[in-house]
């Protein structure tokens, strides 16, 4: 009987495997191909191609975050090729990743498998699939995801080793991007020290040294073995992010509309939670444990980091995610009571996060408005194999182009022959961060984007101009660069190359396609 039960478990659970893995990657895989914009898009595309080419991030190109989401996309390049394909298979396996490991927090926290599996579905609609294609922000935050199911697990397991992994996943998260890794490190480091020296877990102290050791050894050992300079990365990934993270903070302004306008849904079950647990204490005989305790402290740090960083960002807000996970944790938490309209509510809580989902899925995956897309019409796109066989299944469409879908691929597809004909080596400042790895000629793009908000590259005031200046100069010398072209269209700044060279060195000229700046000092 014992053996007829492991086997039908075994197979249930491998059943609930194949669920969450069709489901997750491939609703990121089809939503993934539904139009452009090419920013962020392709924003690691041709950042990650180029490492198979030899040239690394920090060293040959200025970046200020995404060293870790380049590295593994280049792995995917190099086993699939550098295509389409690879690129969107990159963000739905990691959909499918961090569904799993939602689905087994879900399983910790006493839900039974189906309802898992619907909390599971419902935020693998609306995690990774809101971008689609691999994005900075989104790989950060599932690393930090990641890494707070672990703490949960180490604080109610007590399994030490585990520290070693919960450090891992924080510093691949500071390492794909620098917040909102910075604020997780500082709320659940509080608290972590407070649960140590409270429960007398001293040995946890040995885990995170050694794990934070480790670590460091080898990002050194990888950063020597590139030949990335040490300062380099200091001022590229450390100290300038910081000067634009200052800023923002110093604007920083938040009115009570606005945010429960935004996060409502987020914020509403974590507070129902927290009156459940609080309505527990005033029972007779009942008190929380400082597991309980620590744990739910740990989730609010998350989620309030979260939300701190999507304010501050200002981009589309991708943190829908964090709505089924609370509202898990509710359904969990009203499970334990004796209310007599517990079953009614239980539906309710469900019904309401299935119309919920729905709403943002529509919203973010159906009309794409987490890259601008939401107002233009699908039926216009077409294929973007016509740029090129490797965007096979892509359908291409521009929110940012005024004009036909088939006109901008024209322009590209002139631009790109135009190019190939230079005999000079070029650099080329584009949003279409594509065109290195399928045009002929190397284009030499000095940094991954090329904006003026400072994102991109120290800007006139910032406090890393001058080192943004030498390292561009440095690239156009070393590189024998002739000339610098601009696509017409796409209205990039000139300052983003201006502002740096002075006025007697460069020669502007025009011609249907592009805006040329023909280098003529040494």
């Amino acid at each position: 009987m014992n053996n007829l039960y492991q086997k039908y478990f075994l197979k249930s659970n491998i059943i609930t495997l194949i669920i969450i893995f069709f489901f997750s990657f491939f609703i990121n895989y089809y939503y993934s191909s539904f139009g452009v914009f090419p920013i962020d898009t392709f924003f690691h595309y041709d950042s990650a191609a180029r490492i198979l080419q030899g040239e690394f991030p920090i060293r040959d190109f200025w970046i200020v975050s995404g060293l870790v989401i380049d590295l593994i996309q280049s792995l995917f390049f190099k086993f699939f090729g550098v295509n389409w394909f690879a690129y969107i298979f990159h963000s739905s396996i990691s959909n499918f990743l961090i569904s799993l490991i939602i689905y087994h927090y879900f399983q910790s926290i006493k839900i039974n498998k189906i309802n898992s599996l619907l909390f599971t579905c419902c935020f693998s609609t609306l995690a990774y699939t809101v971008s689609g294609t691999p994005f900075v922000d989104h790989h950060a935050i599932f690393f930090l995801l990641a890494s707070t199911v672990l703490i949960i697990k180490a604080i109610d397991s007590e399994k030490n080793y585990l520290w070693f992994f919960i450090v891992l996943f924080v510093f691949l998260s500071f390492l794909t991007k620098q917040v909102p890794a910075a604020y997780i490190i500082l709320t659940q480091g509080v608290i972590i020290s407070a649960y140590i020296f409270h429960v007398k877990k001293y040995s946890i102290i040995k885990y995170l040294i050694l794990s934070f050791s480790l670590i460091i050894f080898f990002t050194l050992t990888l950063l020597f073995f590139l030949n990335i300079e040490l300062k380099d990365f200091y001022i590229q990934y450390i100290h300038h992010p910081r000067s634009i993270g200052s800023s923002r903070f110093l604007n920083f302004e938040l009115t009570f509309n606005g945010f429960f306008n935004d996060y409502k849904f987020i914020v509403l079950p974590l507070i129902l939670t927290f009156i459940l647990k609080i309505n527990k204490c005033f029972k007779k005989n009942f008190q929380l444990s400082k597991k309980e305790i620590y744990i739910f402290l740990i989730l609010c740090s998350f989620v309030f980091s979260s939300i701190f960083h999507q304010i501050l960002t200002k981009n589309q807000i991708f943190i829908y995610f964090l709505i089924p996970i609370l509202f898990g944790l509710l359904f969990t938490e009203l499970q334990l009571t004796n209310y007599k309209f517990k079953k009614y509510c239980s539906t309710l809580l469900l019904l309401s996060l299935i119309f919920i989902t729905l709403k943002y899925h529509i919203r973010y995956n159906e009309n794409r408005k987490f890259h601008e897309l939401e107002s233009v019409n699908f039926d216009e796109a077409v294929p973007a194999h016509k740029i090129n066989k490797v965007f096979h299944n892509l359908s291409w469409l521009n929110p940012v182009y005024n004009g036909e879908p088939d006109n901008e691929i024209l322009l590209i597809k002139e631009g790109i022959s135009y190019l190939e004909k230079e005999k000079d080596e070029i650099m080329l400042f584009t949003h279409y961060l594509f065109l290195d790895s399928i045009t002929k000629k190397k284009l030499n793009y000095p940094t991954r984007s090329f904006t003026t908000d400072g994102a991109s590259m120290p800007v006139v005031g910032m406090k890393y101009f001058k080192s943004y200046k030498s390292f561009l100069l440095n690239k156009i010398k070393d590189k024998k660069i002739k000339t610098i072209y601009f696509f017409r269209h796409e209205g990039i700044s000139e300052k983003t190359l201006t502002d740096y060279l002075d006025p007697n060195c460069y020669n502007k000229l025009e011609n249907n396609i592009f805006i040329l700046f023909k280098l003529k000092c040494n």
